[in-house]
This record gives C-alpha cells, structure tokens and sequence, in this order.
C-alpha cells in the first residue's frame, strides 16, 4: 500500500468555469467527459429541460457539446424521443473523443417505455455533422445498460478518417450478468462483439479505455465465484477480433472488502491507471493502481482520496503515466488528486476540491486528462439548492510542474 504524501503538491491555478448546457430549464445530469492532445474537449449529458420533478427521468435526451480552447463549437442532442405516452428515456451516457475531433457518444435508452434498455451509438464529426448511428448491442434480449465508450487516439490504421472505437456494457439476461465488448475499426464497422468478464457469477459497471494501438482494456465489478465480494476485474481484447491478449486478472492487489465502481484510461502508448472504490480499511475511499502497457502493475494500490465519503472515482492519464484521480464526497463536492506512475504523489496535483463553487451540492465529478496533462472537469452544479442541476465544465488546470 502506498502512504499518503503531503509535500511538494500543486495546487489548481487559473481555472476558469463555464455552464455546458446552453438552456437552463429543467435538470441536466449524469455529464461524461473527454479530451484529447489538440486542446478539445466533449462533454455529454442527460437532458431533462422539460421535468418539474427532478428526480423523474422520464422524457431525457442526450446532449453533446465540444468546446476548443474552452471555446463552444456545437451543442447537438444525439437521441431521438421516444413512443407517445409513455415514459421513454435515454439515460447514463459516455462520450470518448480522437485527436482529430471526432466524437463517440453513448448512452442507455429505453424509447419504447418497457423498461429495458439497449445501447445506441453515435459518431460526431469535428463540426457536429452525425457521420454514424447505431447500436452496439447486436442481441435485443435481454437488458444493456451502464455503457461506456473509449475511443482509439489516432483512429484505424491507413486510414485518415477512420474513427475507431470501444463500446461496454452491462449485459443482463434473466439472473445472468455479464460485460460485452464490441469493438469498431470505422463508424459503423463491427470488428466484434464478445463476452469480456467471466461467464459464471455476476459482473458490473464496466469502463474501457483504448490506446494508439486500438486494443480496449476492460475493467469492471467482479464476482466470478459468486462469493457476494467484488473485485475489480481486468483484461484486454484485440481491436481485430476481441481475442483476449491481456488474460482476466484482478486489478486491485488488497482483496479484503468491496472493491466497486472501477475506471480506467490510457495514453497512447497504452500504459493505463485504474481507480475504483474500496472499502478494505473499514472507511470507504478511492484507490488508483498504474500499469504498463504490457499490463504489469507499477506499484501496490494506492489510497488517493483524503476525506471521507470519497466515492464514484473517474480517472485520466497523461502521455507521461501522470494520471489523475477525480471523486465525489458525500455527493456534495468534486474532488481530484494526481498520482505519479510510481504511486507518489510529489510534483502532482494535490487533493483539492475543483469546483466553481463549494456552496450548495456539487455532484456526479469527472476528469479527464490529455495528453500533455490538462485537466478539465466536469460535474453538476446545484449552488441554488432548487434540487434542479446545470452541467459545469473547468477548463486550465494541469497536473505537472514542469
């Protein structure tokens, strides 16, 4: 186990905050976030600007919004209703974003009001034209939710605009749960689709993250023996067919307690940080564990909160293995803290609020990280306490002294 440090951190200068969401009526939620090395950043959401009862789903779209340089580009609303009548929804969206701007959102959506949910996809180009649509989930059975996408930095190989990418969920078929993979070589180009957890005991929350060589690392909540005892669970699959080329292992070393709600990014070289919850101390925080591209860990886990209550971890990574690890306290404010690929944390940001404001609730935090170390952030903002949220983004912070 790593120790907390205190000495030689930094601390988030000259970051400027700006409403995402250009009309303010209703609640927006649930904000994804990504970057990449040309200064872009996405943010997507759930849209809700006709509720009165912000705890009713009911009736939400998805949104996207790219800025550059902090600038706005578009604003897009990528779903498309539902049945009259009844309570369709699009809900838990994701948002993975290339060097070339290109854009992959996607989200749960239920038009039809049943219940069950699949997983559309949507390709943006750099302007906001859609270049593609579909579903990643090829088997309507069942129930998809909790996707989350990562896209390939560089797109596919000999090609100049091919957007390449990596779509997992949560794939629940009776009492079964299970996470698929589906993996895109162009927009709407399946490579594959395939189980990437265990088939026996029961699987959660996956994220993926994917390099410049397109391989997706796939981490989630793992319960393989059925103990009722999660790990968080790792294994990567080739861009060419989903074979598994990194064998399913545990990514967190201390196994006692609950270790839940993972993320994962990588940089382009395919070195990766994995943060997740863990309860193993007997107090609950936010742990981060770095590895090489060949997936050999770099030090033992590592403890990056320092409050209690840290919970839901988002994590991004530098081309350097900088990583930042970002968390929720209590469901009140964002925090983050950089961690060094060594698991120290000196010469990294240090453990700070980073939000416009502390007053009121500010929820559902999410960083990303380019690759130079920028990290902007995103959350939802309720400083009026009217229980009615707005999508926040931060822009200029950066998680290195030199």
């Amino acid at each position: 186990m790593i120790p907390l440090l205190t000495a030689a951190l930094l601390a988030a200068t000259s970051v400027t905050f700006s409403t995402v969401n250009s009309v303010a009526t209703g609640d927006q939620d649930s904000p994804a976030i990504a970057t990449n090395r040309n200064g872009q950043v996405a943010v997507v959401w759930k849209d809700d600007r006709d509720e009165t009862d912000p705890a009713d789903d009911a009736h939400s779209e998805i949104y996207l919004r790219l800025f550059k340089d902090g600038t706005p580009v578009y604003e897009l609303k990528l779903s498309t209703g539902g049945t009259s009548g009844v309570d369709w929804k699009h809900i838990t969206p994701d948002v993975g974003l290339d060097d070339k701007g290109n854009a992959v959102v996607v989200w749960a959506d239920d038009p039809d009001g049943n219940g069950v949910f699949n997983i559309p996809y949507r390709v943006v180009s750099p302007t906001g034209a859609v270049l593609a649509s579909g579903r990643a989930n090829a088997d309507v059975a069942g129930d998809q939710r909790v996707p989350r996408v990562a896209v390939d930095p560089d797109g596919t190989s000999g090609s100049a605009s091919a957007v390449a990418f990596t779509v997992v969920w949560e794939d629940i078929q009776g009492s079964a749960y299970t996470v698929k993979a589906a993996g895109y070589t162009a927009a709407t180009t399946k490579a594959y689709e395939v189980t990437a957890s265990q088939s026996t005991g029961a699987h959660h929350r996956p994220d993926v993250a994917v390099s410049a060589s397109g391989d997706a690392t796939v981490v989630w909540e793992e319960d393989a023996d059925g103990n009722a005892y999660d790990n968080v669970g790792l294994v990567r699959l080739a861009r060419a067919n989903g074979a598994v080329t990194l064998s399913r292992r545990s990514a967190n070393s201390l196994g006692d307690g609950q270790q839940r709600r993972p993320a994962i990014a990588a940089n382009y070289n395919g070195d990766f940080v994995v943060g997740w919850e863990s309860d193993h101390t007997g107090t609950n925080g936010v742990w981060a564990r770095s590895f090489t591209a060949a997936g050999v860990a770099r030090h033992p886990d590592a403890e990056v909160s320092a409050t209690a209550g840290a919970a839901a971890p988002t994590v991004g990574i530098d081309d350097q293995a900088g990583a930042v690890v970002g968390w929720t306290v209590s469901g009140a404010d964002g925090w983050l803290r950089g961690i060094n690929e060594d698991g120290t944390f000196t010469g990294r940001l240090g453990a700070q609020t980073l939000t416009g404001t502390t007053t009121g609730r500010q929820d559902q935090f999410q960083v990303a990280v380019s690759a130079w170390g920028e990290v902007p952030v995103a959350y939802t903002d309720d400083n009026d306490g009217n229980l009615f949220d707005q999508i926040i983004l931060g822009v200029g912070a950066t998680n290195s002294d030199w």
